[in-house]
């Protein structure tokens, strides 16, 4: 009879155990509002250039090691691109608009009860060019810093800037007129929900 309760407290401690285990991970997904536009150097928005409105939408894995620090995997679809202002010449004017496959990998701080810091790198692939921009990279890898706010245990509000350092296009294989004669990056603001299940 030991032997049997015993097997069964151990059991019992392995299932609580797992469950614990099982809480510290979740999936989540989410959607929200991307402003993207081109910039030189890191967070400095190209005058030329206005924020361009698209969408973001994707997948996030979420592991707690404690309770003050995340790491979060995320798999999004990102629309960017830029609004080129007229200023001399109309030939360069209107929207250029590019897509990326973006995996994200995120380090997520709790500052206080309700309020999370998000820091980390994206690395994304271009699945949608833009035919007005020349010689245009496929690839891209980006900082990102942002603000996580959960309003209930299963929804969060996010804002969030991603600058991409790898450029948008091979500026020095390129003898053409402005826009495209400098180092373009992109940069993205994002504010959206996540949704935990």
């Amino acid at each position: 009879m030991r032997k049997v309760i015993l097997s069964f407290l151990c059991l019992f401690s392995l299932c609580l155990q797992g469950q614990e285990q099982e809480s510290n991970v979740r999936v989540g997904a989410k959607a929200g509002l991307s402003l993207a536009t081109f910039s030189r150097g890191f967070f400095y928005q190209q005058e030329d250039f206005t924020y361009l409105p698209s969408l973001y939408a994707g997948a996030t894995l979420s592991v707690r090691t404690d309770r003050t620090l995340s790491g979060k995997l995320e798999l999004l679809y990102s629309g960017q691109g830029a609004r080129h202002r007229e200023h001399y010449t109309s030939a360069y004017a209107g929207d250029y608009s590019t897509a990326y496959l973006s995996l994200g990998y995120i380090i997520h701080f709790r500052l206080f009860e309700h309020l999370y810091l998000d820091a980390g790198l994206t690395t994304d692939l271009l699945i949608k060019k833009d035919s007005k921009v020349p010689s245009p990279k496929t690839f891209d890898v980006a900082g990102l810093v942002g603000v996580e706010v959960p309003l209930f245990s299963f929804l969060s509000l996010e804002a969030r800037a991603k600058s991409g350092r790898g450029g948008i296009n091979n500026y020095t294989d390129y003898y053409g007129g402005t826009p495209f004669n400098t180092d373009l990056n992109n940069l993205v603001l994002q504010v959206g929900a996540v949704y935990y299940f």
